[in-house]
Parts: structure tokens; sequence; C-alpha cells
């Protein structure tokens, strides 16, 4: 395996935690969860918002940051210091998540509208009793296009959960249009969802009717999905439904003439894989999405298919439809929990927002089988019979990295063509100019097990290392960090996700799909997206002054018939936050 010199751009580089490139972090401090993203149309400004805590690398005195873009790339700060922080009794202890409208409350046009969860109580937490009515609904409304926003007098407007109800969550509004629940009700209106759940009953959403021109008029219709405590439909292609939901958003994906209502959401208290209840550590939190239909004459939503919305570190999704280009938009959380709160605060910030992602559904035709699983084994697909035939239609959910990212890719790729596991190829090695890349490959696989993929951010003996590969065995992808440093107070998790490649038949001729990874790469941060439909992102960190090296490689007997038919390598230097 060839080598080269480490760069000298990078001799005056600090050689551990790098700034993001293209990743959004907060100014200093502590950064969780995507708040209120959204489009104005009236004035061509993309809005995002994040919450912040600016006195500390550790959670607690949640307020919001701001953010403005004209093109949803590249973003400006609204200032130095938070937008919106507690101030009054009912948001003393947080501004929690919430959602952004573009109208004033009673329908105003040239105005804006955040809703969120107002804390005037902590702790808050699906293991402990929940205080009622700690965490309420208030609105701030901005009438200069998001500079300064002003908090309601009718804070808080919604005081907190339904009468009647015990919960043990009530928080994260999200309020949008819902053509299809508006069909089940045969009435026009808006349609909010607070996430949360019910004491060992599992996690739901509290769905309301709003009328456009009332956004501070709430009117509870009841939770129009429930499922048990930590239901878990299929373990192996997805994961349990946990004790509580977060950040949940509902939309309605189409393709051509088919479409399908899904929810996307956090969970709290789902049981980890291999654990048992009791055990230490058991529980975790993860993000995932469903699909299914809305009953007739009712708002309840049937479960059909589902799956991780992520196999890495992204949290707390925030979505929302783009009103000119129909798009759904999500971003998340990365949550960075595998370093010590002394080496946050060394470096000064934690935590990132995800690359915006597109969801869409997706439609395979004409397949007849997997890798080895059975179609029907498959949870995260559903299947539709072809008339007539011996093929299948899968659908799922799609995600990609947003389109409009390609815009970033200033300088050509470096690109490679049509490479086997010879002596020359096998482990061929190219060298990244900078700590923040993309890479884009398109592999052809054989029926013979194989493990195929890329070391990242190695050095020249490939003893500091992250490996991303597919294993046909297992039918997973897996991120091993294992190797990526060798810092004590580094956690080096081994990441995994289920995936498989499909087989189709059309026309008579029988094929494997072809695997094909975007890897972005950005400082500690990496996202990994295959094949529109699978996503991981996690945080590798490596001793950036020697660990410069990106290589391909394949084993197993499938090697010798694997190509890596095109890999494509970009520099990405132009920051996207100012």
């Amino acid at each position: 395996m060839a080598w080269c010199e480490p760069r000298k751009s990078r001799e005056h580089e600090p050689r551990w935690h790098l700034l993001p490139t293209y990743h959004i972090k907060a100014p200093r401090g502590w950064l969780n969860d995507p708040c209120a993203p959204g489009y104005d149309v009236a004035t061509g400004t993309y809005h995002l918002f994040y919450q912040w805590n600016p006195k500390s690398c550790d959670w607690g005195d949640i307020c919001w940051g701001h953010l403005t873009s004209q093109d949803g790339v590249r973003w400006t700060y609204n200032g130095s210091e938070p937008v919106l922080q507690p101030s009054m009794p009912y948001d003393k202890e947080g501004i929690f998540t919430g959602c952004l409208y573009p109208s004033g409350v009673l329908g105003e046009q040239n105005q804006l509208t955040i809703v969120y969860s107002s804390i005037c109580y902590l702790p808050i937490s699906w293991t402990k009793p929940y205080r009622r009515n700690c965490a309420g609904l208030a609105a701030a409304v901005s009438k200069d296009a998001g500079r300064t926003w002003q908090k309601q007098g009718a804070n808080p407007f919604l005081a907190g959960e339904p009468d009647g109800l015990d919960v043990i969550g009530f928080r994260d509004p999200y309020l949008a249009a819902w053509p299809a629940m508006d069909e089940i009700r045969g009435k026009k209106s808006l349609y909010g969802v607070i996430s949360g759940g019910f004491p060992n009953e599992g996690g739901t959403v509290f769905l309301y009717a709003v009328e456009p021109d009332g956004l501070l008029k709430w009117e509870y219709l009841g939770p129009p999905l429930q499922r048990p405590l930590r239901f878990c439909p299929n373990r192996r292609w997805g994961a349990d439904f946990g004790a509580n939901w977060e950040c949940a958003s509902f939309m309605t994906l189409k393709d051509g003439s088919e479409e399908c209502d899904f929810l996307i959401f956090g969970t709290e208290g789902g049981l980890k894989r291999g654990h048992n209840l009791g055990d230490k550590d058991c529980f975790q939190g993860w993000c995932l999405w469903m699909g299914g239909g809305l009953q007739h004459n009712d708002i309840k939503m049937q479960y059909e298919f589902g799956g991780l919305l992520d196999h890495g570190c992204f949290y707390a999704p925030s979505s929302y439809e783009h009103p000119l280009e129909k798009t759904r938009i999500v971003w998340g959380w990365i949550k960075e929990e595998d370093i010590s709160l002394e080496r946050r605060e060394i470096k000064g910030w934690t935590g990132y927002l995800s690359l915006p992602r597109e969801l869409f559904y997706h439609l395979i035709p004409n397949v007849i089988g997997a890798l080895k699983t059975p179609l029907d084994e498959i949870g995260s697909v559903r299947i539709l019979k072809n008339d007539g035939k011996e093929t299948n239609t899968l659908q799922t959910l799609g995600i990609r990295p947003l389109r409009s990212l390609e815009t970033l890719r200033h300088f050509p790729a470096k690109e490679w063509v049509g490479l086997r596991s010879s002596a020359k190829a096998h482990g061929t090695m190219f060298l990244t100019n900078s700590t923040s890349w993309e890479l884009e490959a398109v592999i052809s696989i054989p029926t013979p097990p194989i493990r195929i993929g890329f070391h990242i951010q190695h050095n020249s003996t490939l003893t500091k290392q992250t490996t991303i590969y597919f294993d046909t065995a297992a039918e997973a992808i897996i991120v091993d960090r294992s190797l990526s440093n060798a810092e004590d107070d580094i956690r080096k998790d081994i990441l995994q996700g289920a995936f498989t490649l499909f087989t189709t038949a059309e026309n008579g001729v029988v094929e494997l799909e072809k695997l094909r990874f975007r890897i972005f790469g950005d400082g500690d941060v990496v996202e990994l997206f295959v094949n529109d439909r699978f996503a991981l992102s996690t945080l590798a960190y490596s001793d950036a002054s020697e660990c410069t090296g990106l290589s391909c490689f394949m084993q197993g007997d499938g090697s010798k018939h694997a190509v890596f038919e095109s890999i494509k390598l970009w520099d990405i230097k132009d920051k996207v936050v100012t």
C-alpha cells in the first residue's frame, strides 16, 4: 500500500477535536436538539434553531440559538447570544424543543411564530414521577423576519397535559397541515402533536386540531397511536419503541400515485440489544420511523412497517416540508457522549447538528429476494406483490443527504475506477487534503461472503483507524472505532445496523443491486448513508497530525469478484457557518 507524507497544511492545526467545516455547532458550550426548522417564503430565508447552554459544555440552562440561510446549506448565526431564554415563571427552567409556523398567531402575514415547550419545573424524566403541568406550550412571534422574537402575553397558552391523563412526558410540539387527517375528520385544520408517554404503557403522541388563524387554541383529539411498553415488532431490523417518545412529527410521503403516512420520533427507555431488564445500563434512546395508514372514521394510525431512522448517535429529529420544493427535510442532534466533560470543556463546545437529510417514500421494484433474510422477515419494508409476476415492489422510508449539499463540492473530485482485489488495488490508499471530506462509492458485490468498505482517518501502519464496511454474511453495516485512537478516556464502541442488498428480476435479467456508500467526514463527525435507505452517524476521534489516510479494502471469498466500480473523493474547505 502506497503512503503519502502528511500534508504541510495541517502543521498548525490542533491534533485533537478539530473545528468542523460543514457541520453546525454552537458558538460555545452545549448544543442538543435542532428546533423549528423551516423556510419563510416571504423573505426566501431558511430558519434553524437549536437548544443551547452557552454557559457550560454540560446540559442545563437550556435556551435557543438561531441561524438563518439563503440556500439551506450555508448559515449565519443570529448574534452570539440566545434569541430565546428563560425569563418568565412559565419557562424559568428552560426553553425546550419547538416548531416554526410562517404566520402570526392570528394568521397575520409577514410574521413568524415559534411554539415551544415552556418548562417550569425540573427534573423531568421518564424514570421519575411526573409533576403535573411542568411542561406547557408557549409562543414567540417575530415581526422583523426573525431577527427578534417576542413572547406572547397569553403564554403559556396550554398549561400542560390534558385533564385526567397521567403521563410521564409531554413536550416537543410539532405543528403542520395533514391533509390525510383532514379527510378522516371531514374538516380542514392544522394539526399539532406533542410527544410523551403513559406510565407502564409506552410512548405516544397527543394530537390536537389547530386553526390557522388561531395558533394559540389547541383542541385535544386524543392519541392517534399507542403501542405497548417497549413494543418491538422486529428487533433485527428495528428497535423497540421504548417507554416515552420525544420530538415526533407526522408526514404523508408520495411516489407517483403511491402514498403512505409516516411518523418519526425519538424514544427513551428502549431496551438495548443483548440486555435484560434490571441489567446495568440496559436502557437506550434512538430514533425510529413507522409507516402505516389512518383508519377510516377514526384518528388512529396503524403500524404496518418501520425501522431505525439512524443506527448511530443521531437523535431528536426535527422535520418540515419545504413549502416550494415539497421535499421533507429532517435535522438531528449528533450526540457527543463518548468523551468526558473535561475534554468537552477544554475544546469549548460539545454536540453538533447533523447534515440536513431528505426523507422520501422509497419504492424498489422487481425484487425477488435479499442476500439471506426472507423478504417477509425484513420488518423495515412493506411488500407488494406484482400482479401476474413472481416479483415484488418493496416500500420503505428513504433517507439521503439533501441534494443541495453537493454545492459544497467546490473542487473537482479525485476519482478511481474499477478497483479489484489485486496486489496493486487491494488496500489502495487515498490522501485527504483536509479533515473535512465527502466520499461516494459504487461497489459491485458477488454472491460469496465478503467484507468490503473503507478504513478512514488512519495512520501509515493502520494501527490507528476507523473502519466502515458491509458484511454480507451478517447482513450488517459496521463502523468499527475500536482502533480510532489510543486514548483511555474516549469510548470506542463498535456500531452496526441491519442492512441487505436486494436481488431483482426484469426482462429475464436477474441481478444483485450495487452497494452505494456516501460517507461524510468532518473533523470528529462521521455520517454514513447507504443505498438511500440506511443512515448511521457517529463520532470518530483521531489524531489529526498522523491519521490522514483513507483506504478501500475487501476480505473474504468474494473478494476475487468484487469491484469498486467508482470512488469519488471531495475535499470540502469552505465553512458553512459564519
